[in-house]
């Protein structure tokens, strides 16, 4: 019994810790959300405030639709459907999560200026459609997964009461993959909150660029907080919106069920299909490839591929170190947590997803909110050596840890609750220790969760933008940082260079994802 004890203590208290630093960050912005500061509101409701309000519903609406029909109706002809290139085409459609949006944005703003003249290019709509494109691959992949696990019985049914095809989707496989497709709605929705670059790029005024444009232009780190508390209030209807559409448990396939078989087309709608298909690819990933290369060409026959200081090594490196090490933070921390989580119940577990909160969170919001945190443990002056916090490489590290945490947790534990609990307790029967069954069983059973969670991790840390602008030391500058440098100023042709190898490790990313997930891995928001 003594033995017993300290275990579970020694538990709850690794899942307390964990939840205390993750979670301070934005319980702190939201504890803000309490005591206003009256003064503030008024002069941002006298100035920007009710066109930023208008501009983010009007945007977050618009493309979280889009991105909705986009990508369910992508995932229901590759998942029900037989057509030519069908496997190959499976695969290119989740390519646009390697393209950052501000990236797509600055080559289609581009683009169609030279096509149709600038005048009218920068709108709130044509702004939506890049982010639509950038941005429909999360729904996409979670309505594959939900349309697959219905399985081939419950449609046969549906087809053999006569239902015709699209019957047949709007009837059943709609609403059994409702919870999936509203937690890819919800991964869209965050997005769109927390994006800076495209936006800035179209001029729509969003509450994420009104935080930057204050912290930056005003340095009224005050009027930034209050802005960032009017995010955090968004981001939680939005967190309560996708709960209240994913209640109900999600249809698991029974054993022994037809797996879903995809129906042939007919060659006209076969190859309509692929064209649909590929149009959708071109817009989203060829046009602005195509377009960086031809840019990255120019500068380099010009001798202006590189004009910022440190040149392309000095990005490149500072942008993988920090990718590198906030994943690893978060992959280690997260496993070690879904482990302690899945032995101690439902109560842990429910306590455990507060660490995760940072991701219902907009980036802007984040950092905000680690700077107020680190501020106050920096006035303490608890470090040795005067050592600061607050404009740190550590702080950096943090904000971005505690914004992407729920990727790392969620998708182990998610590949850990596929294991039969027999498993464990045939380790333990055989004298296994907790930490040697973690090693031995558990781990290697959840290898492809975190195979998967890693890849996604490592997309989203590199094109990762408004914390690392505004939490970087001083000299600590990424890709994204030059693109917004670059694009900050019109110089198009300067960002292709950072733009390609972000995109070029983003496909890697993407590969490795792929791969995950068809062997086992879980996409998990």
């Amino acid at each position: 019994m003594s033995g017993k004890i300290p275990s579970a203590v020694a538990g709850w208290a690794i899942i307390l810790v964990v939840v205390a630093l993750f979670a301070s960050p934005v319980i702190v912005l939201a504890w803000s959300l309490a005591d206003p500061a009256s003064e503030v509101w008024a002069q941002l409701w006298q100035t920007r405030l009710p066109r930023m309000i208008v501009d983010t519903a009007v945007l977050l609406i618009t493309v979280v639709l889009g991105a909705v029909v986009v990508g369910t109706s992508l995932a229901w002809l590759v998942s029900a459907h037989d057509f030519v290139g069908r496997s190959i085409i499976g695969w290119l459609l989740v390519t646009p999560l390697a393209i950052p949006g501000y990236v797509g944005g600055f080559v289609w703003l581009d683009t169609l200026s030279t096509v149709v003249g600038a005048r009218g290019v920068r709108s709130i709509w044509l702004c939506a459609a890049v982010l639509v494109v950038s941005l429909y691959p999360y729904v996409y992949l979670f309505a594959r997964a939900a349309f697959a696990d219905q399985g081939g019985d419950t449609l046969a049914a549906a087809r053999s009461l006569g239902c015709r095809p699209l019957e047949v989707f709007w009837r059943v496989a709609i609403p059994t993959a409702r919870p999936a497709i509203a937690a890819g709605a919800a991964l869209v929705a965050m997005e769109v909150l927390t994006d800076i670059g495209t936006v800035r790029l179209f001029n729509v005024s969003t509450l994420a660029d009104g935080v930057m444009r204050v912290w930056f232009d005003s340095g009224n780190r005050g009027a930034a907080t209050e802005l960032a508390s009017a995010l955090t209030g968004a981001a939680l209807v939005l967190v309560a919106a996708e709960r209240l559409l994913r209640r109900g448990a999600r249809r698991i396939r029974r054993a022994g069920e037809t797996p879903l078989v995809p129906r042939t087309l007919s060659p006209f709608r076969s190859w309509l299909t692929l064209i649909g298909s590929l149009m959708v690819i071109t817009v989203a990933v060829l046009v602005p490839l195509v377009r960086l290369i031809d840019w990255t060409l120019e500068a380099t026959r010009s001798g202006q591929a590189v004009t910022v200081a440190g040149g392309i090594g000095h990005h490149a490196t500072n942008t993988l170190m920090l990718a590198g090490i906030a994943t690893v933070v978060c992959i280690t921390i997260g496993t070690m947590l879904a482990l302690v989580v899945t032995r101690r119940g439902r109560a842990a577990r429910v306590v455990g997803r507060l660490a995760t909160v940072g991701y219902a969170m907009p980036g802007p919001v984040v950092a905000v909110g680690v700077v107020v945190t680190l501020a106050a443990l920096d006035r303490r002056d608890w470090l040795p050596g005067g050592f600061i916090l607050v404009g740190s490489l550590v702080g950096l590290v943090f904000a971005l840890v505690t914004r992407f945490f729920a990727v790392g947790y969620q998708g182990v534990e998610a590949s850990l609750d596929r294991l039969a609990p027999s498993t464990r307790e045939s380790a333990r029967i055989l004298g296994s220790s907790s930490v040697r069954t973690a090693v031995t069983v558990e781990i290697p059973a959840a290898r492809y969760g975190l195979l998967a969670a890693t890849a996604l991790l490592s997309v989203d840390m590199v094109k990762e933008l408004p914390i690392t602008l505004l939490l970087r030391p001083f000299g600590v500058d990424t890709l994204a940082v030059w693109v917004w440098q670059a694009t900050s100023e019109s110089l198009w042709a300067q960002a292709a260079v950072p733009s390609l190898l972000m995109i070029a490790v983003g496909m890697i990313a993407v590969g490795i994802l792929l791969t995950a997930l068809e062997r086992g891995g879980e996409f998990t928001s």
